[in-house]
């Protein structure tokens, strides 16, 4: 394992941990069937992307390394990432241990939940192998010559990873039902539009081709709904 792949798999690592230690704090150190299970999901899908260290390594590099872009990151997507970093891997979790009974059987909605949340994590890791310029922050990569992708997931959406953590919005309340997974997930979901909008109107004036490419591919987030 590579220095670069190590840090990055740590990160990672520290970032769930953190989440799972905030379930256990808000459930009173008590863990049911829900949760072991979506846990043990949530660990596996940071391994499998870890792993894209080995056939991407700049490209994750570039994602882990935020501090590098602050200087040309845009306000509103500075604040946009603070926001969702932490209600989607720290302040959900809390709620959804403190609101949502551990002793909770498995039933068909845990079953959709998690077969939504492994659906989303391969489509993160389809277009993390796809687009070279997928990097964690809104901005045009002028210093790295960015073209448009339009092939594997993008063939069919514009912002298949923002897809994908709406598809995670939408399984974490199935798993953990309530209203305050609920509003925090929903809320989630709102600051992701937000930034799909953004990001996209600031990639039509500032990268070539983009224009076409959004004639060619006109759904945002959900084929042929938005």
């Amino acid at each position: 394992m590579s220095k670069g792949m190590a840090i990055y798999t740590a990160r990672l690592m520290t970032e769930r941990l953190l989440g799972l230690v905030l379930y256990l704090l808000g459930a009173a150190w008590h863990i049911g069937p829900r949760a072991i299970i979506w846990f043990v999901t949530y660990f596996v899908a940071a391994i499998l992307g870890a792993c894209l260290y080995r056939s991407n390594a700049e490209l994750m590099d570039r994602r882990a390394n935020i501090a590098s872009t602050k200087d040309v990151t845009p306000v509103w997507d500075k604040v946009i990432l603070a926001a969702f970093w932490l209600l989607s891997y720290f302040v959900i979790y809390f709620a959804a241990g403190a609101t949502v009974a551990p002793s909770m059987p498995v039933g068909p909605s845990t079953v959709l939940g998690i077969a939504l949340y492994a659906a989303s994590t391969a489509l993160t890791l389809w277009a993390l192998r796809t687009n070279a310029y997928a990097e964690s922050v809104s901005r045009v990569q002028n210093d790295r010559n960015q073209r448009v992708c339009s092939s594997g997931p993008y063939a069919f959406v514009r912002h298949p990873m923002y897809s994908a953590i709406l598809m995670f919005c939408v399984a974490i309340v199935l798993v953990f039902p309530s209203i305050a997974v609920g509003a925090i997930s929903l809320v989630v979901a709102i600051l992701i539009v937000v930034r799909t909008l953004l990001e996209d109107a600031m990639l039509a004036e500032g990268l070539v081709g983009y224009d076409a490419y959004r004639r060619q591919v006109p759904s945002r987030l959900v084929p042929h709904v938005f």
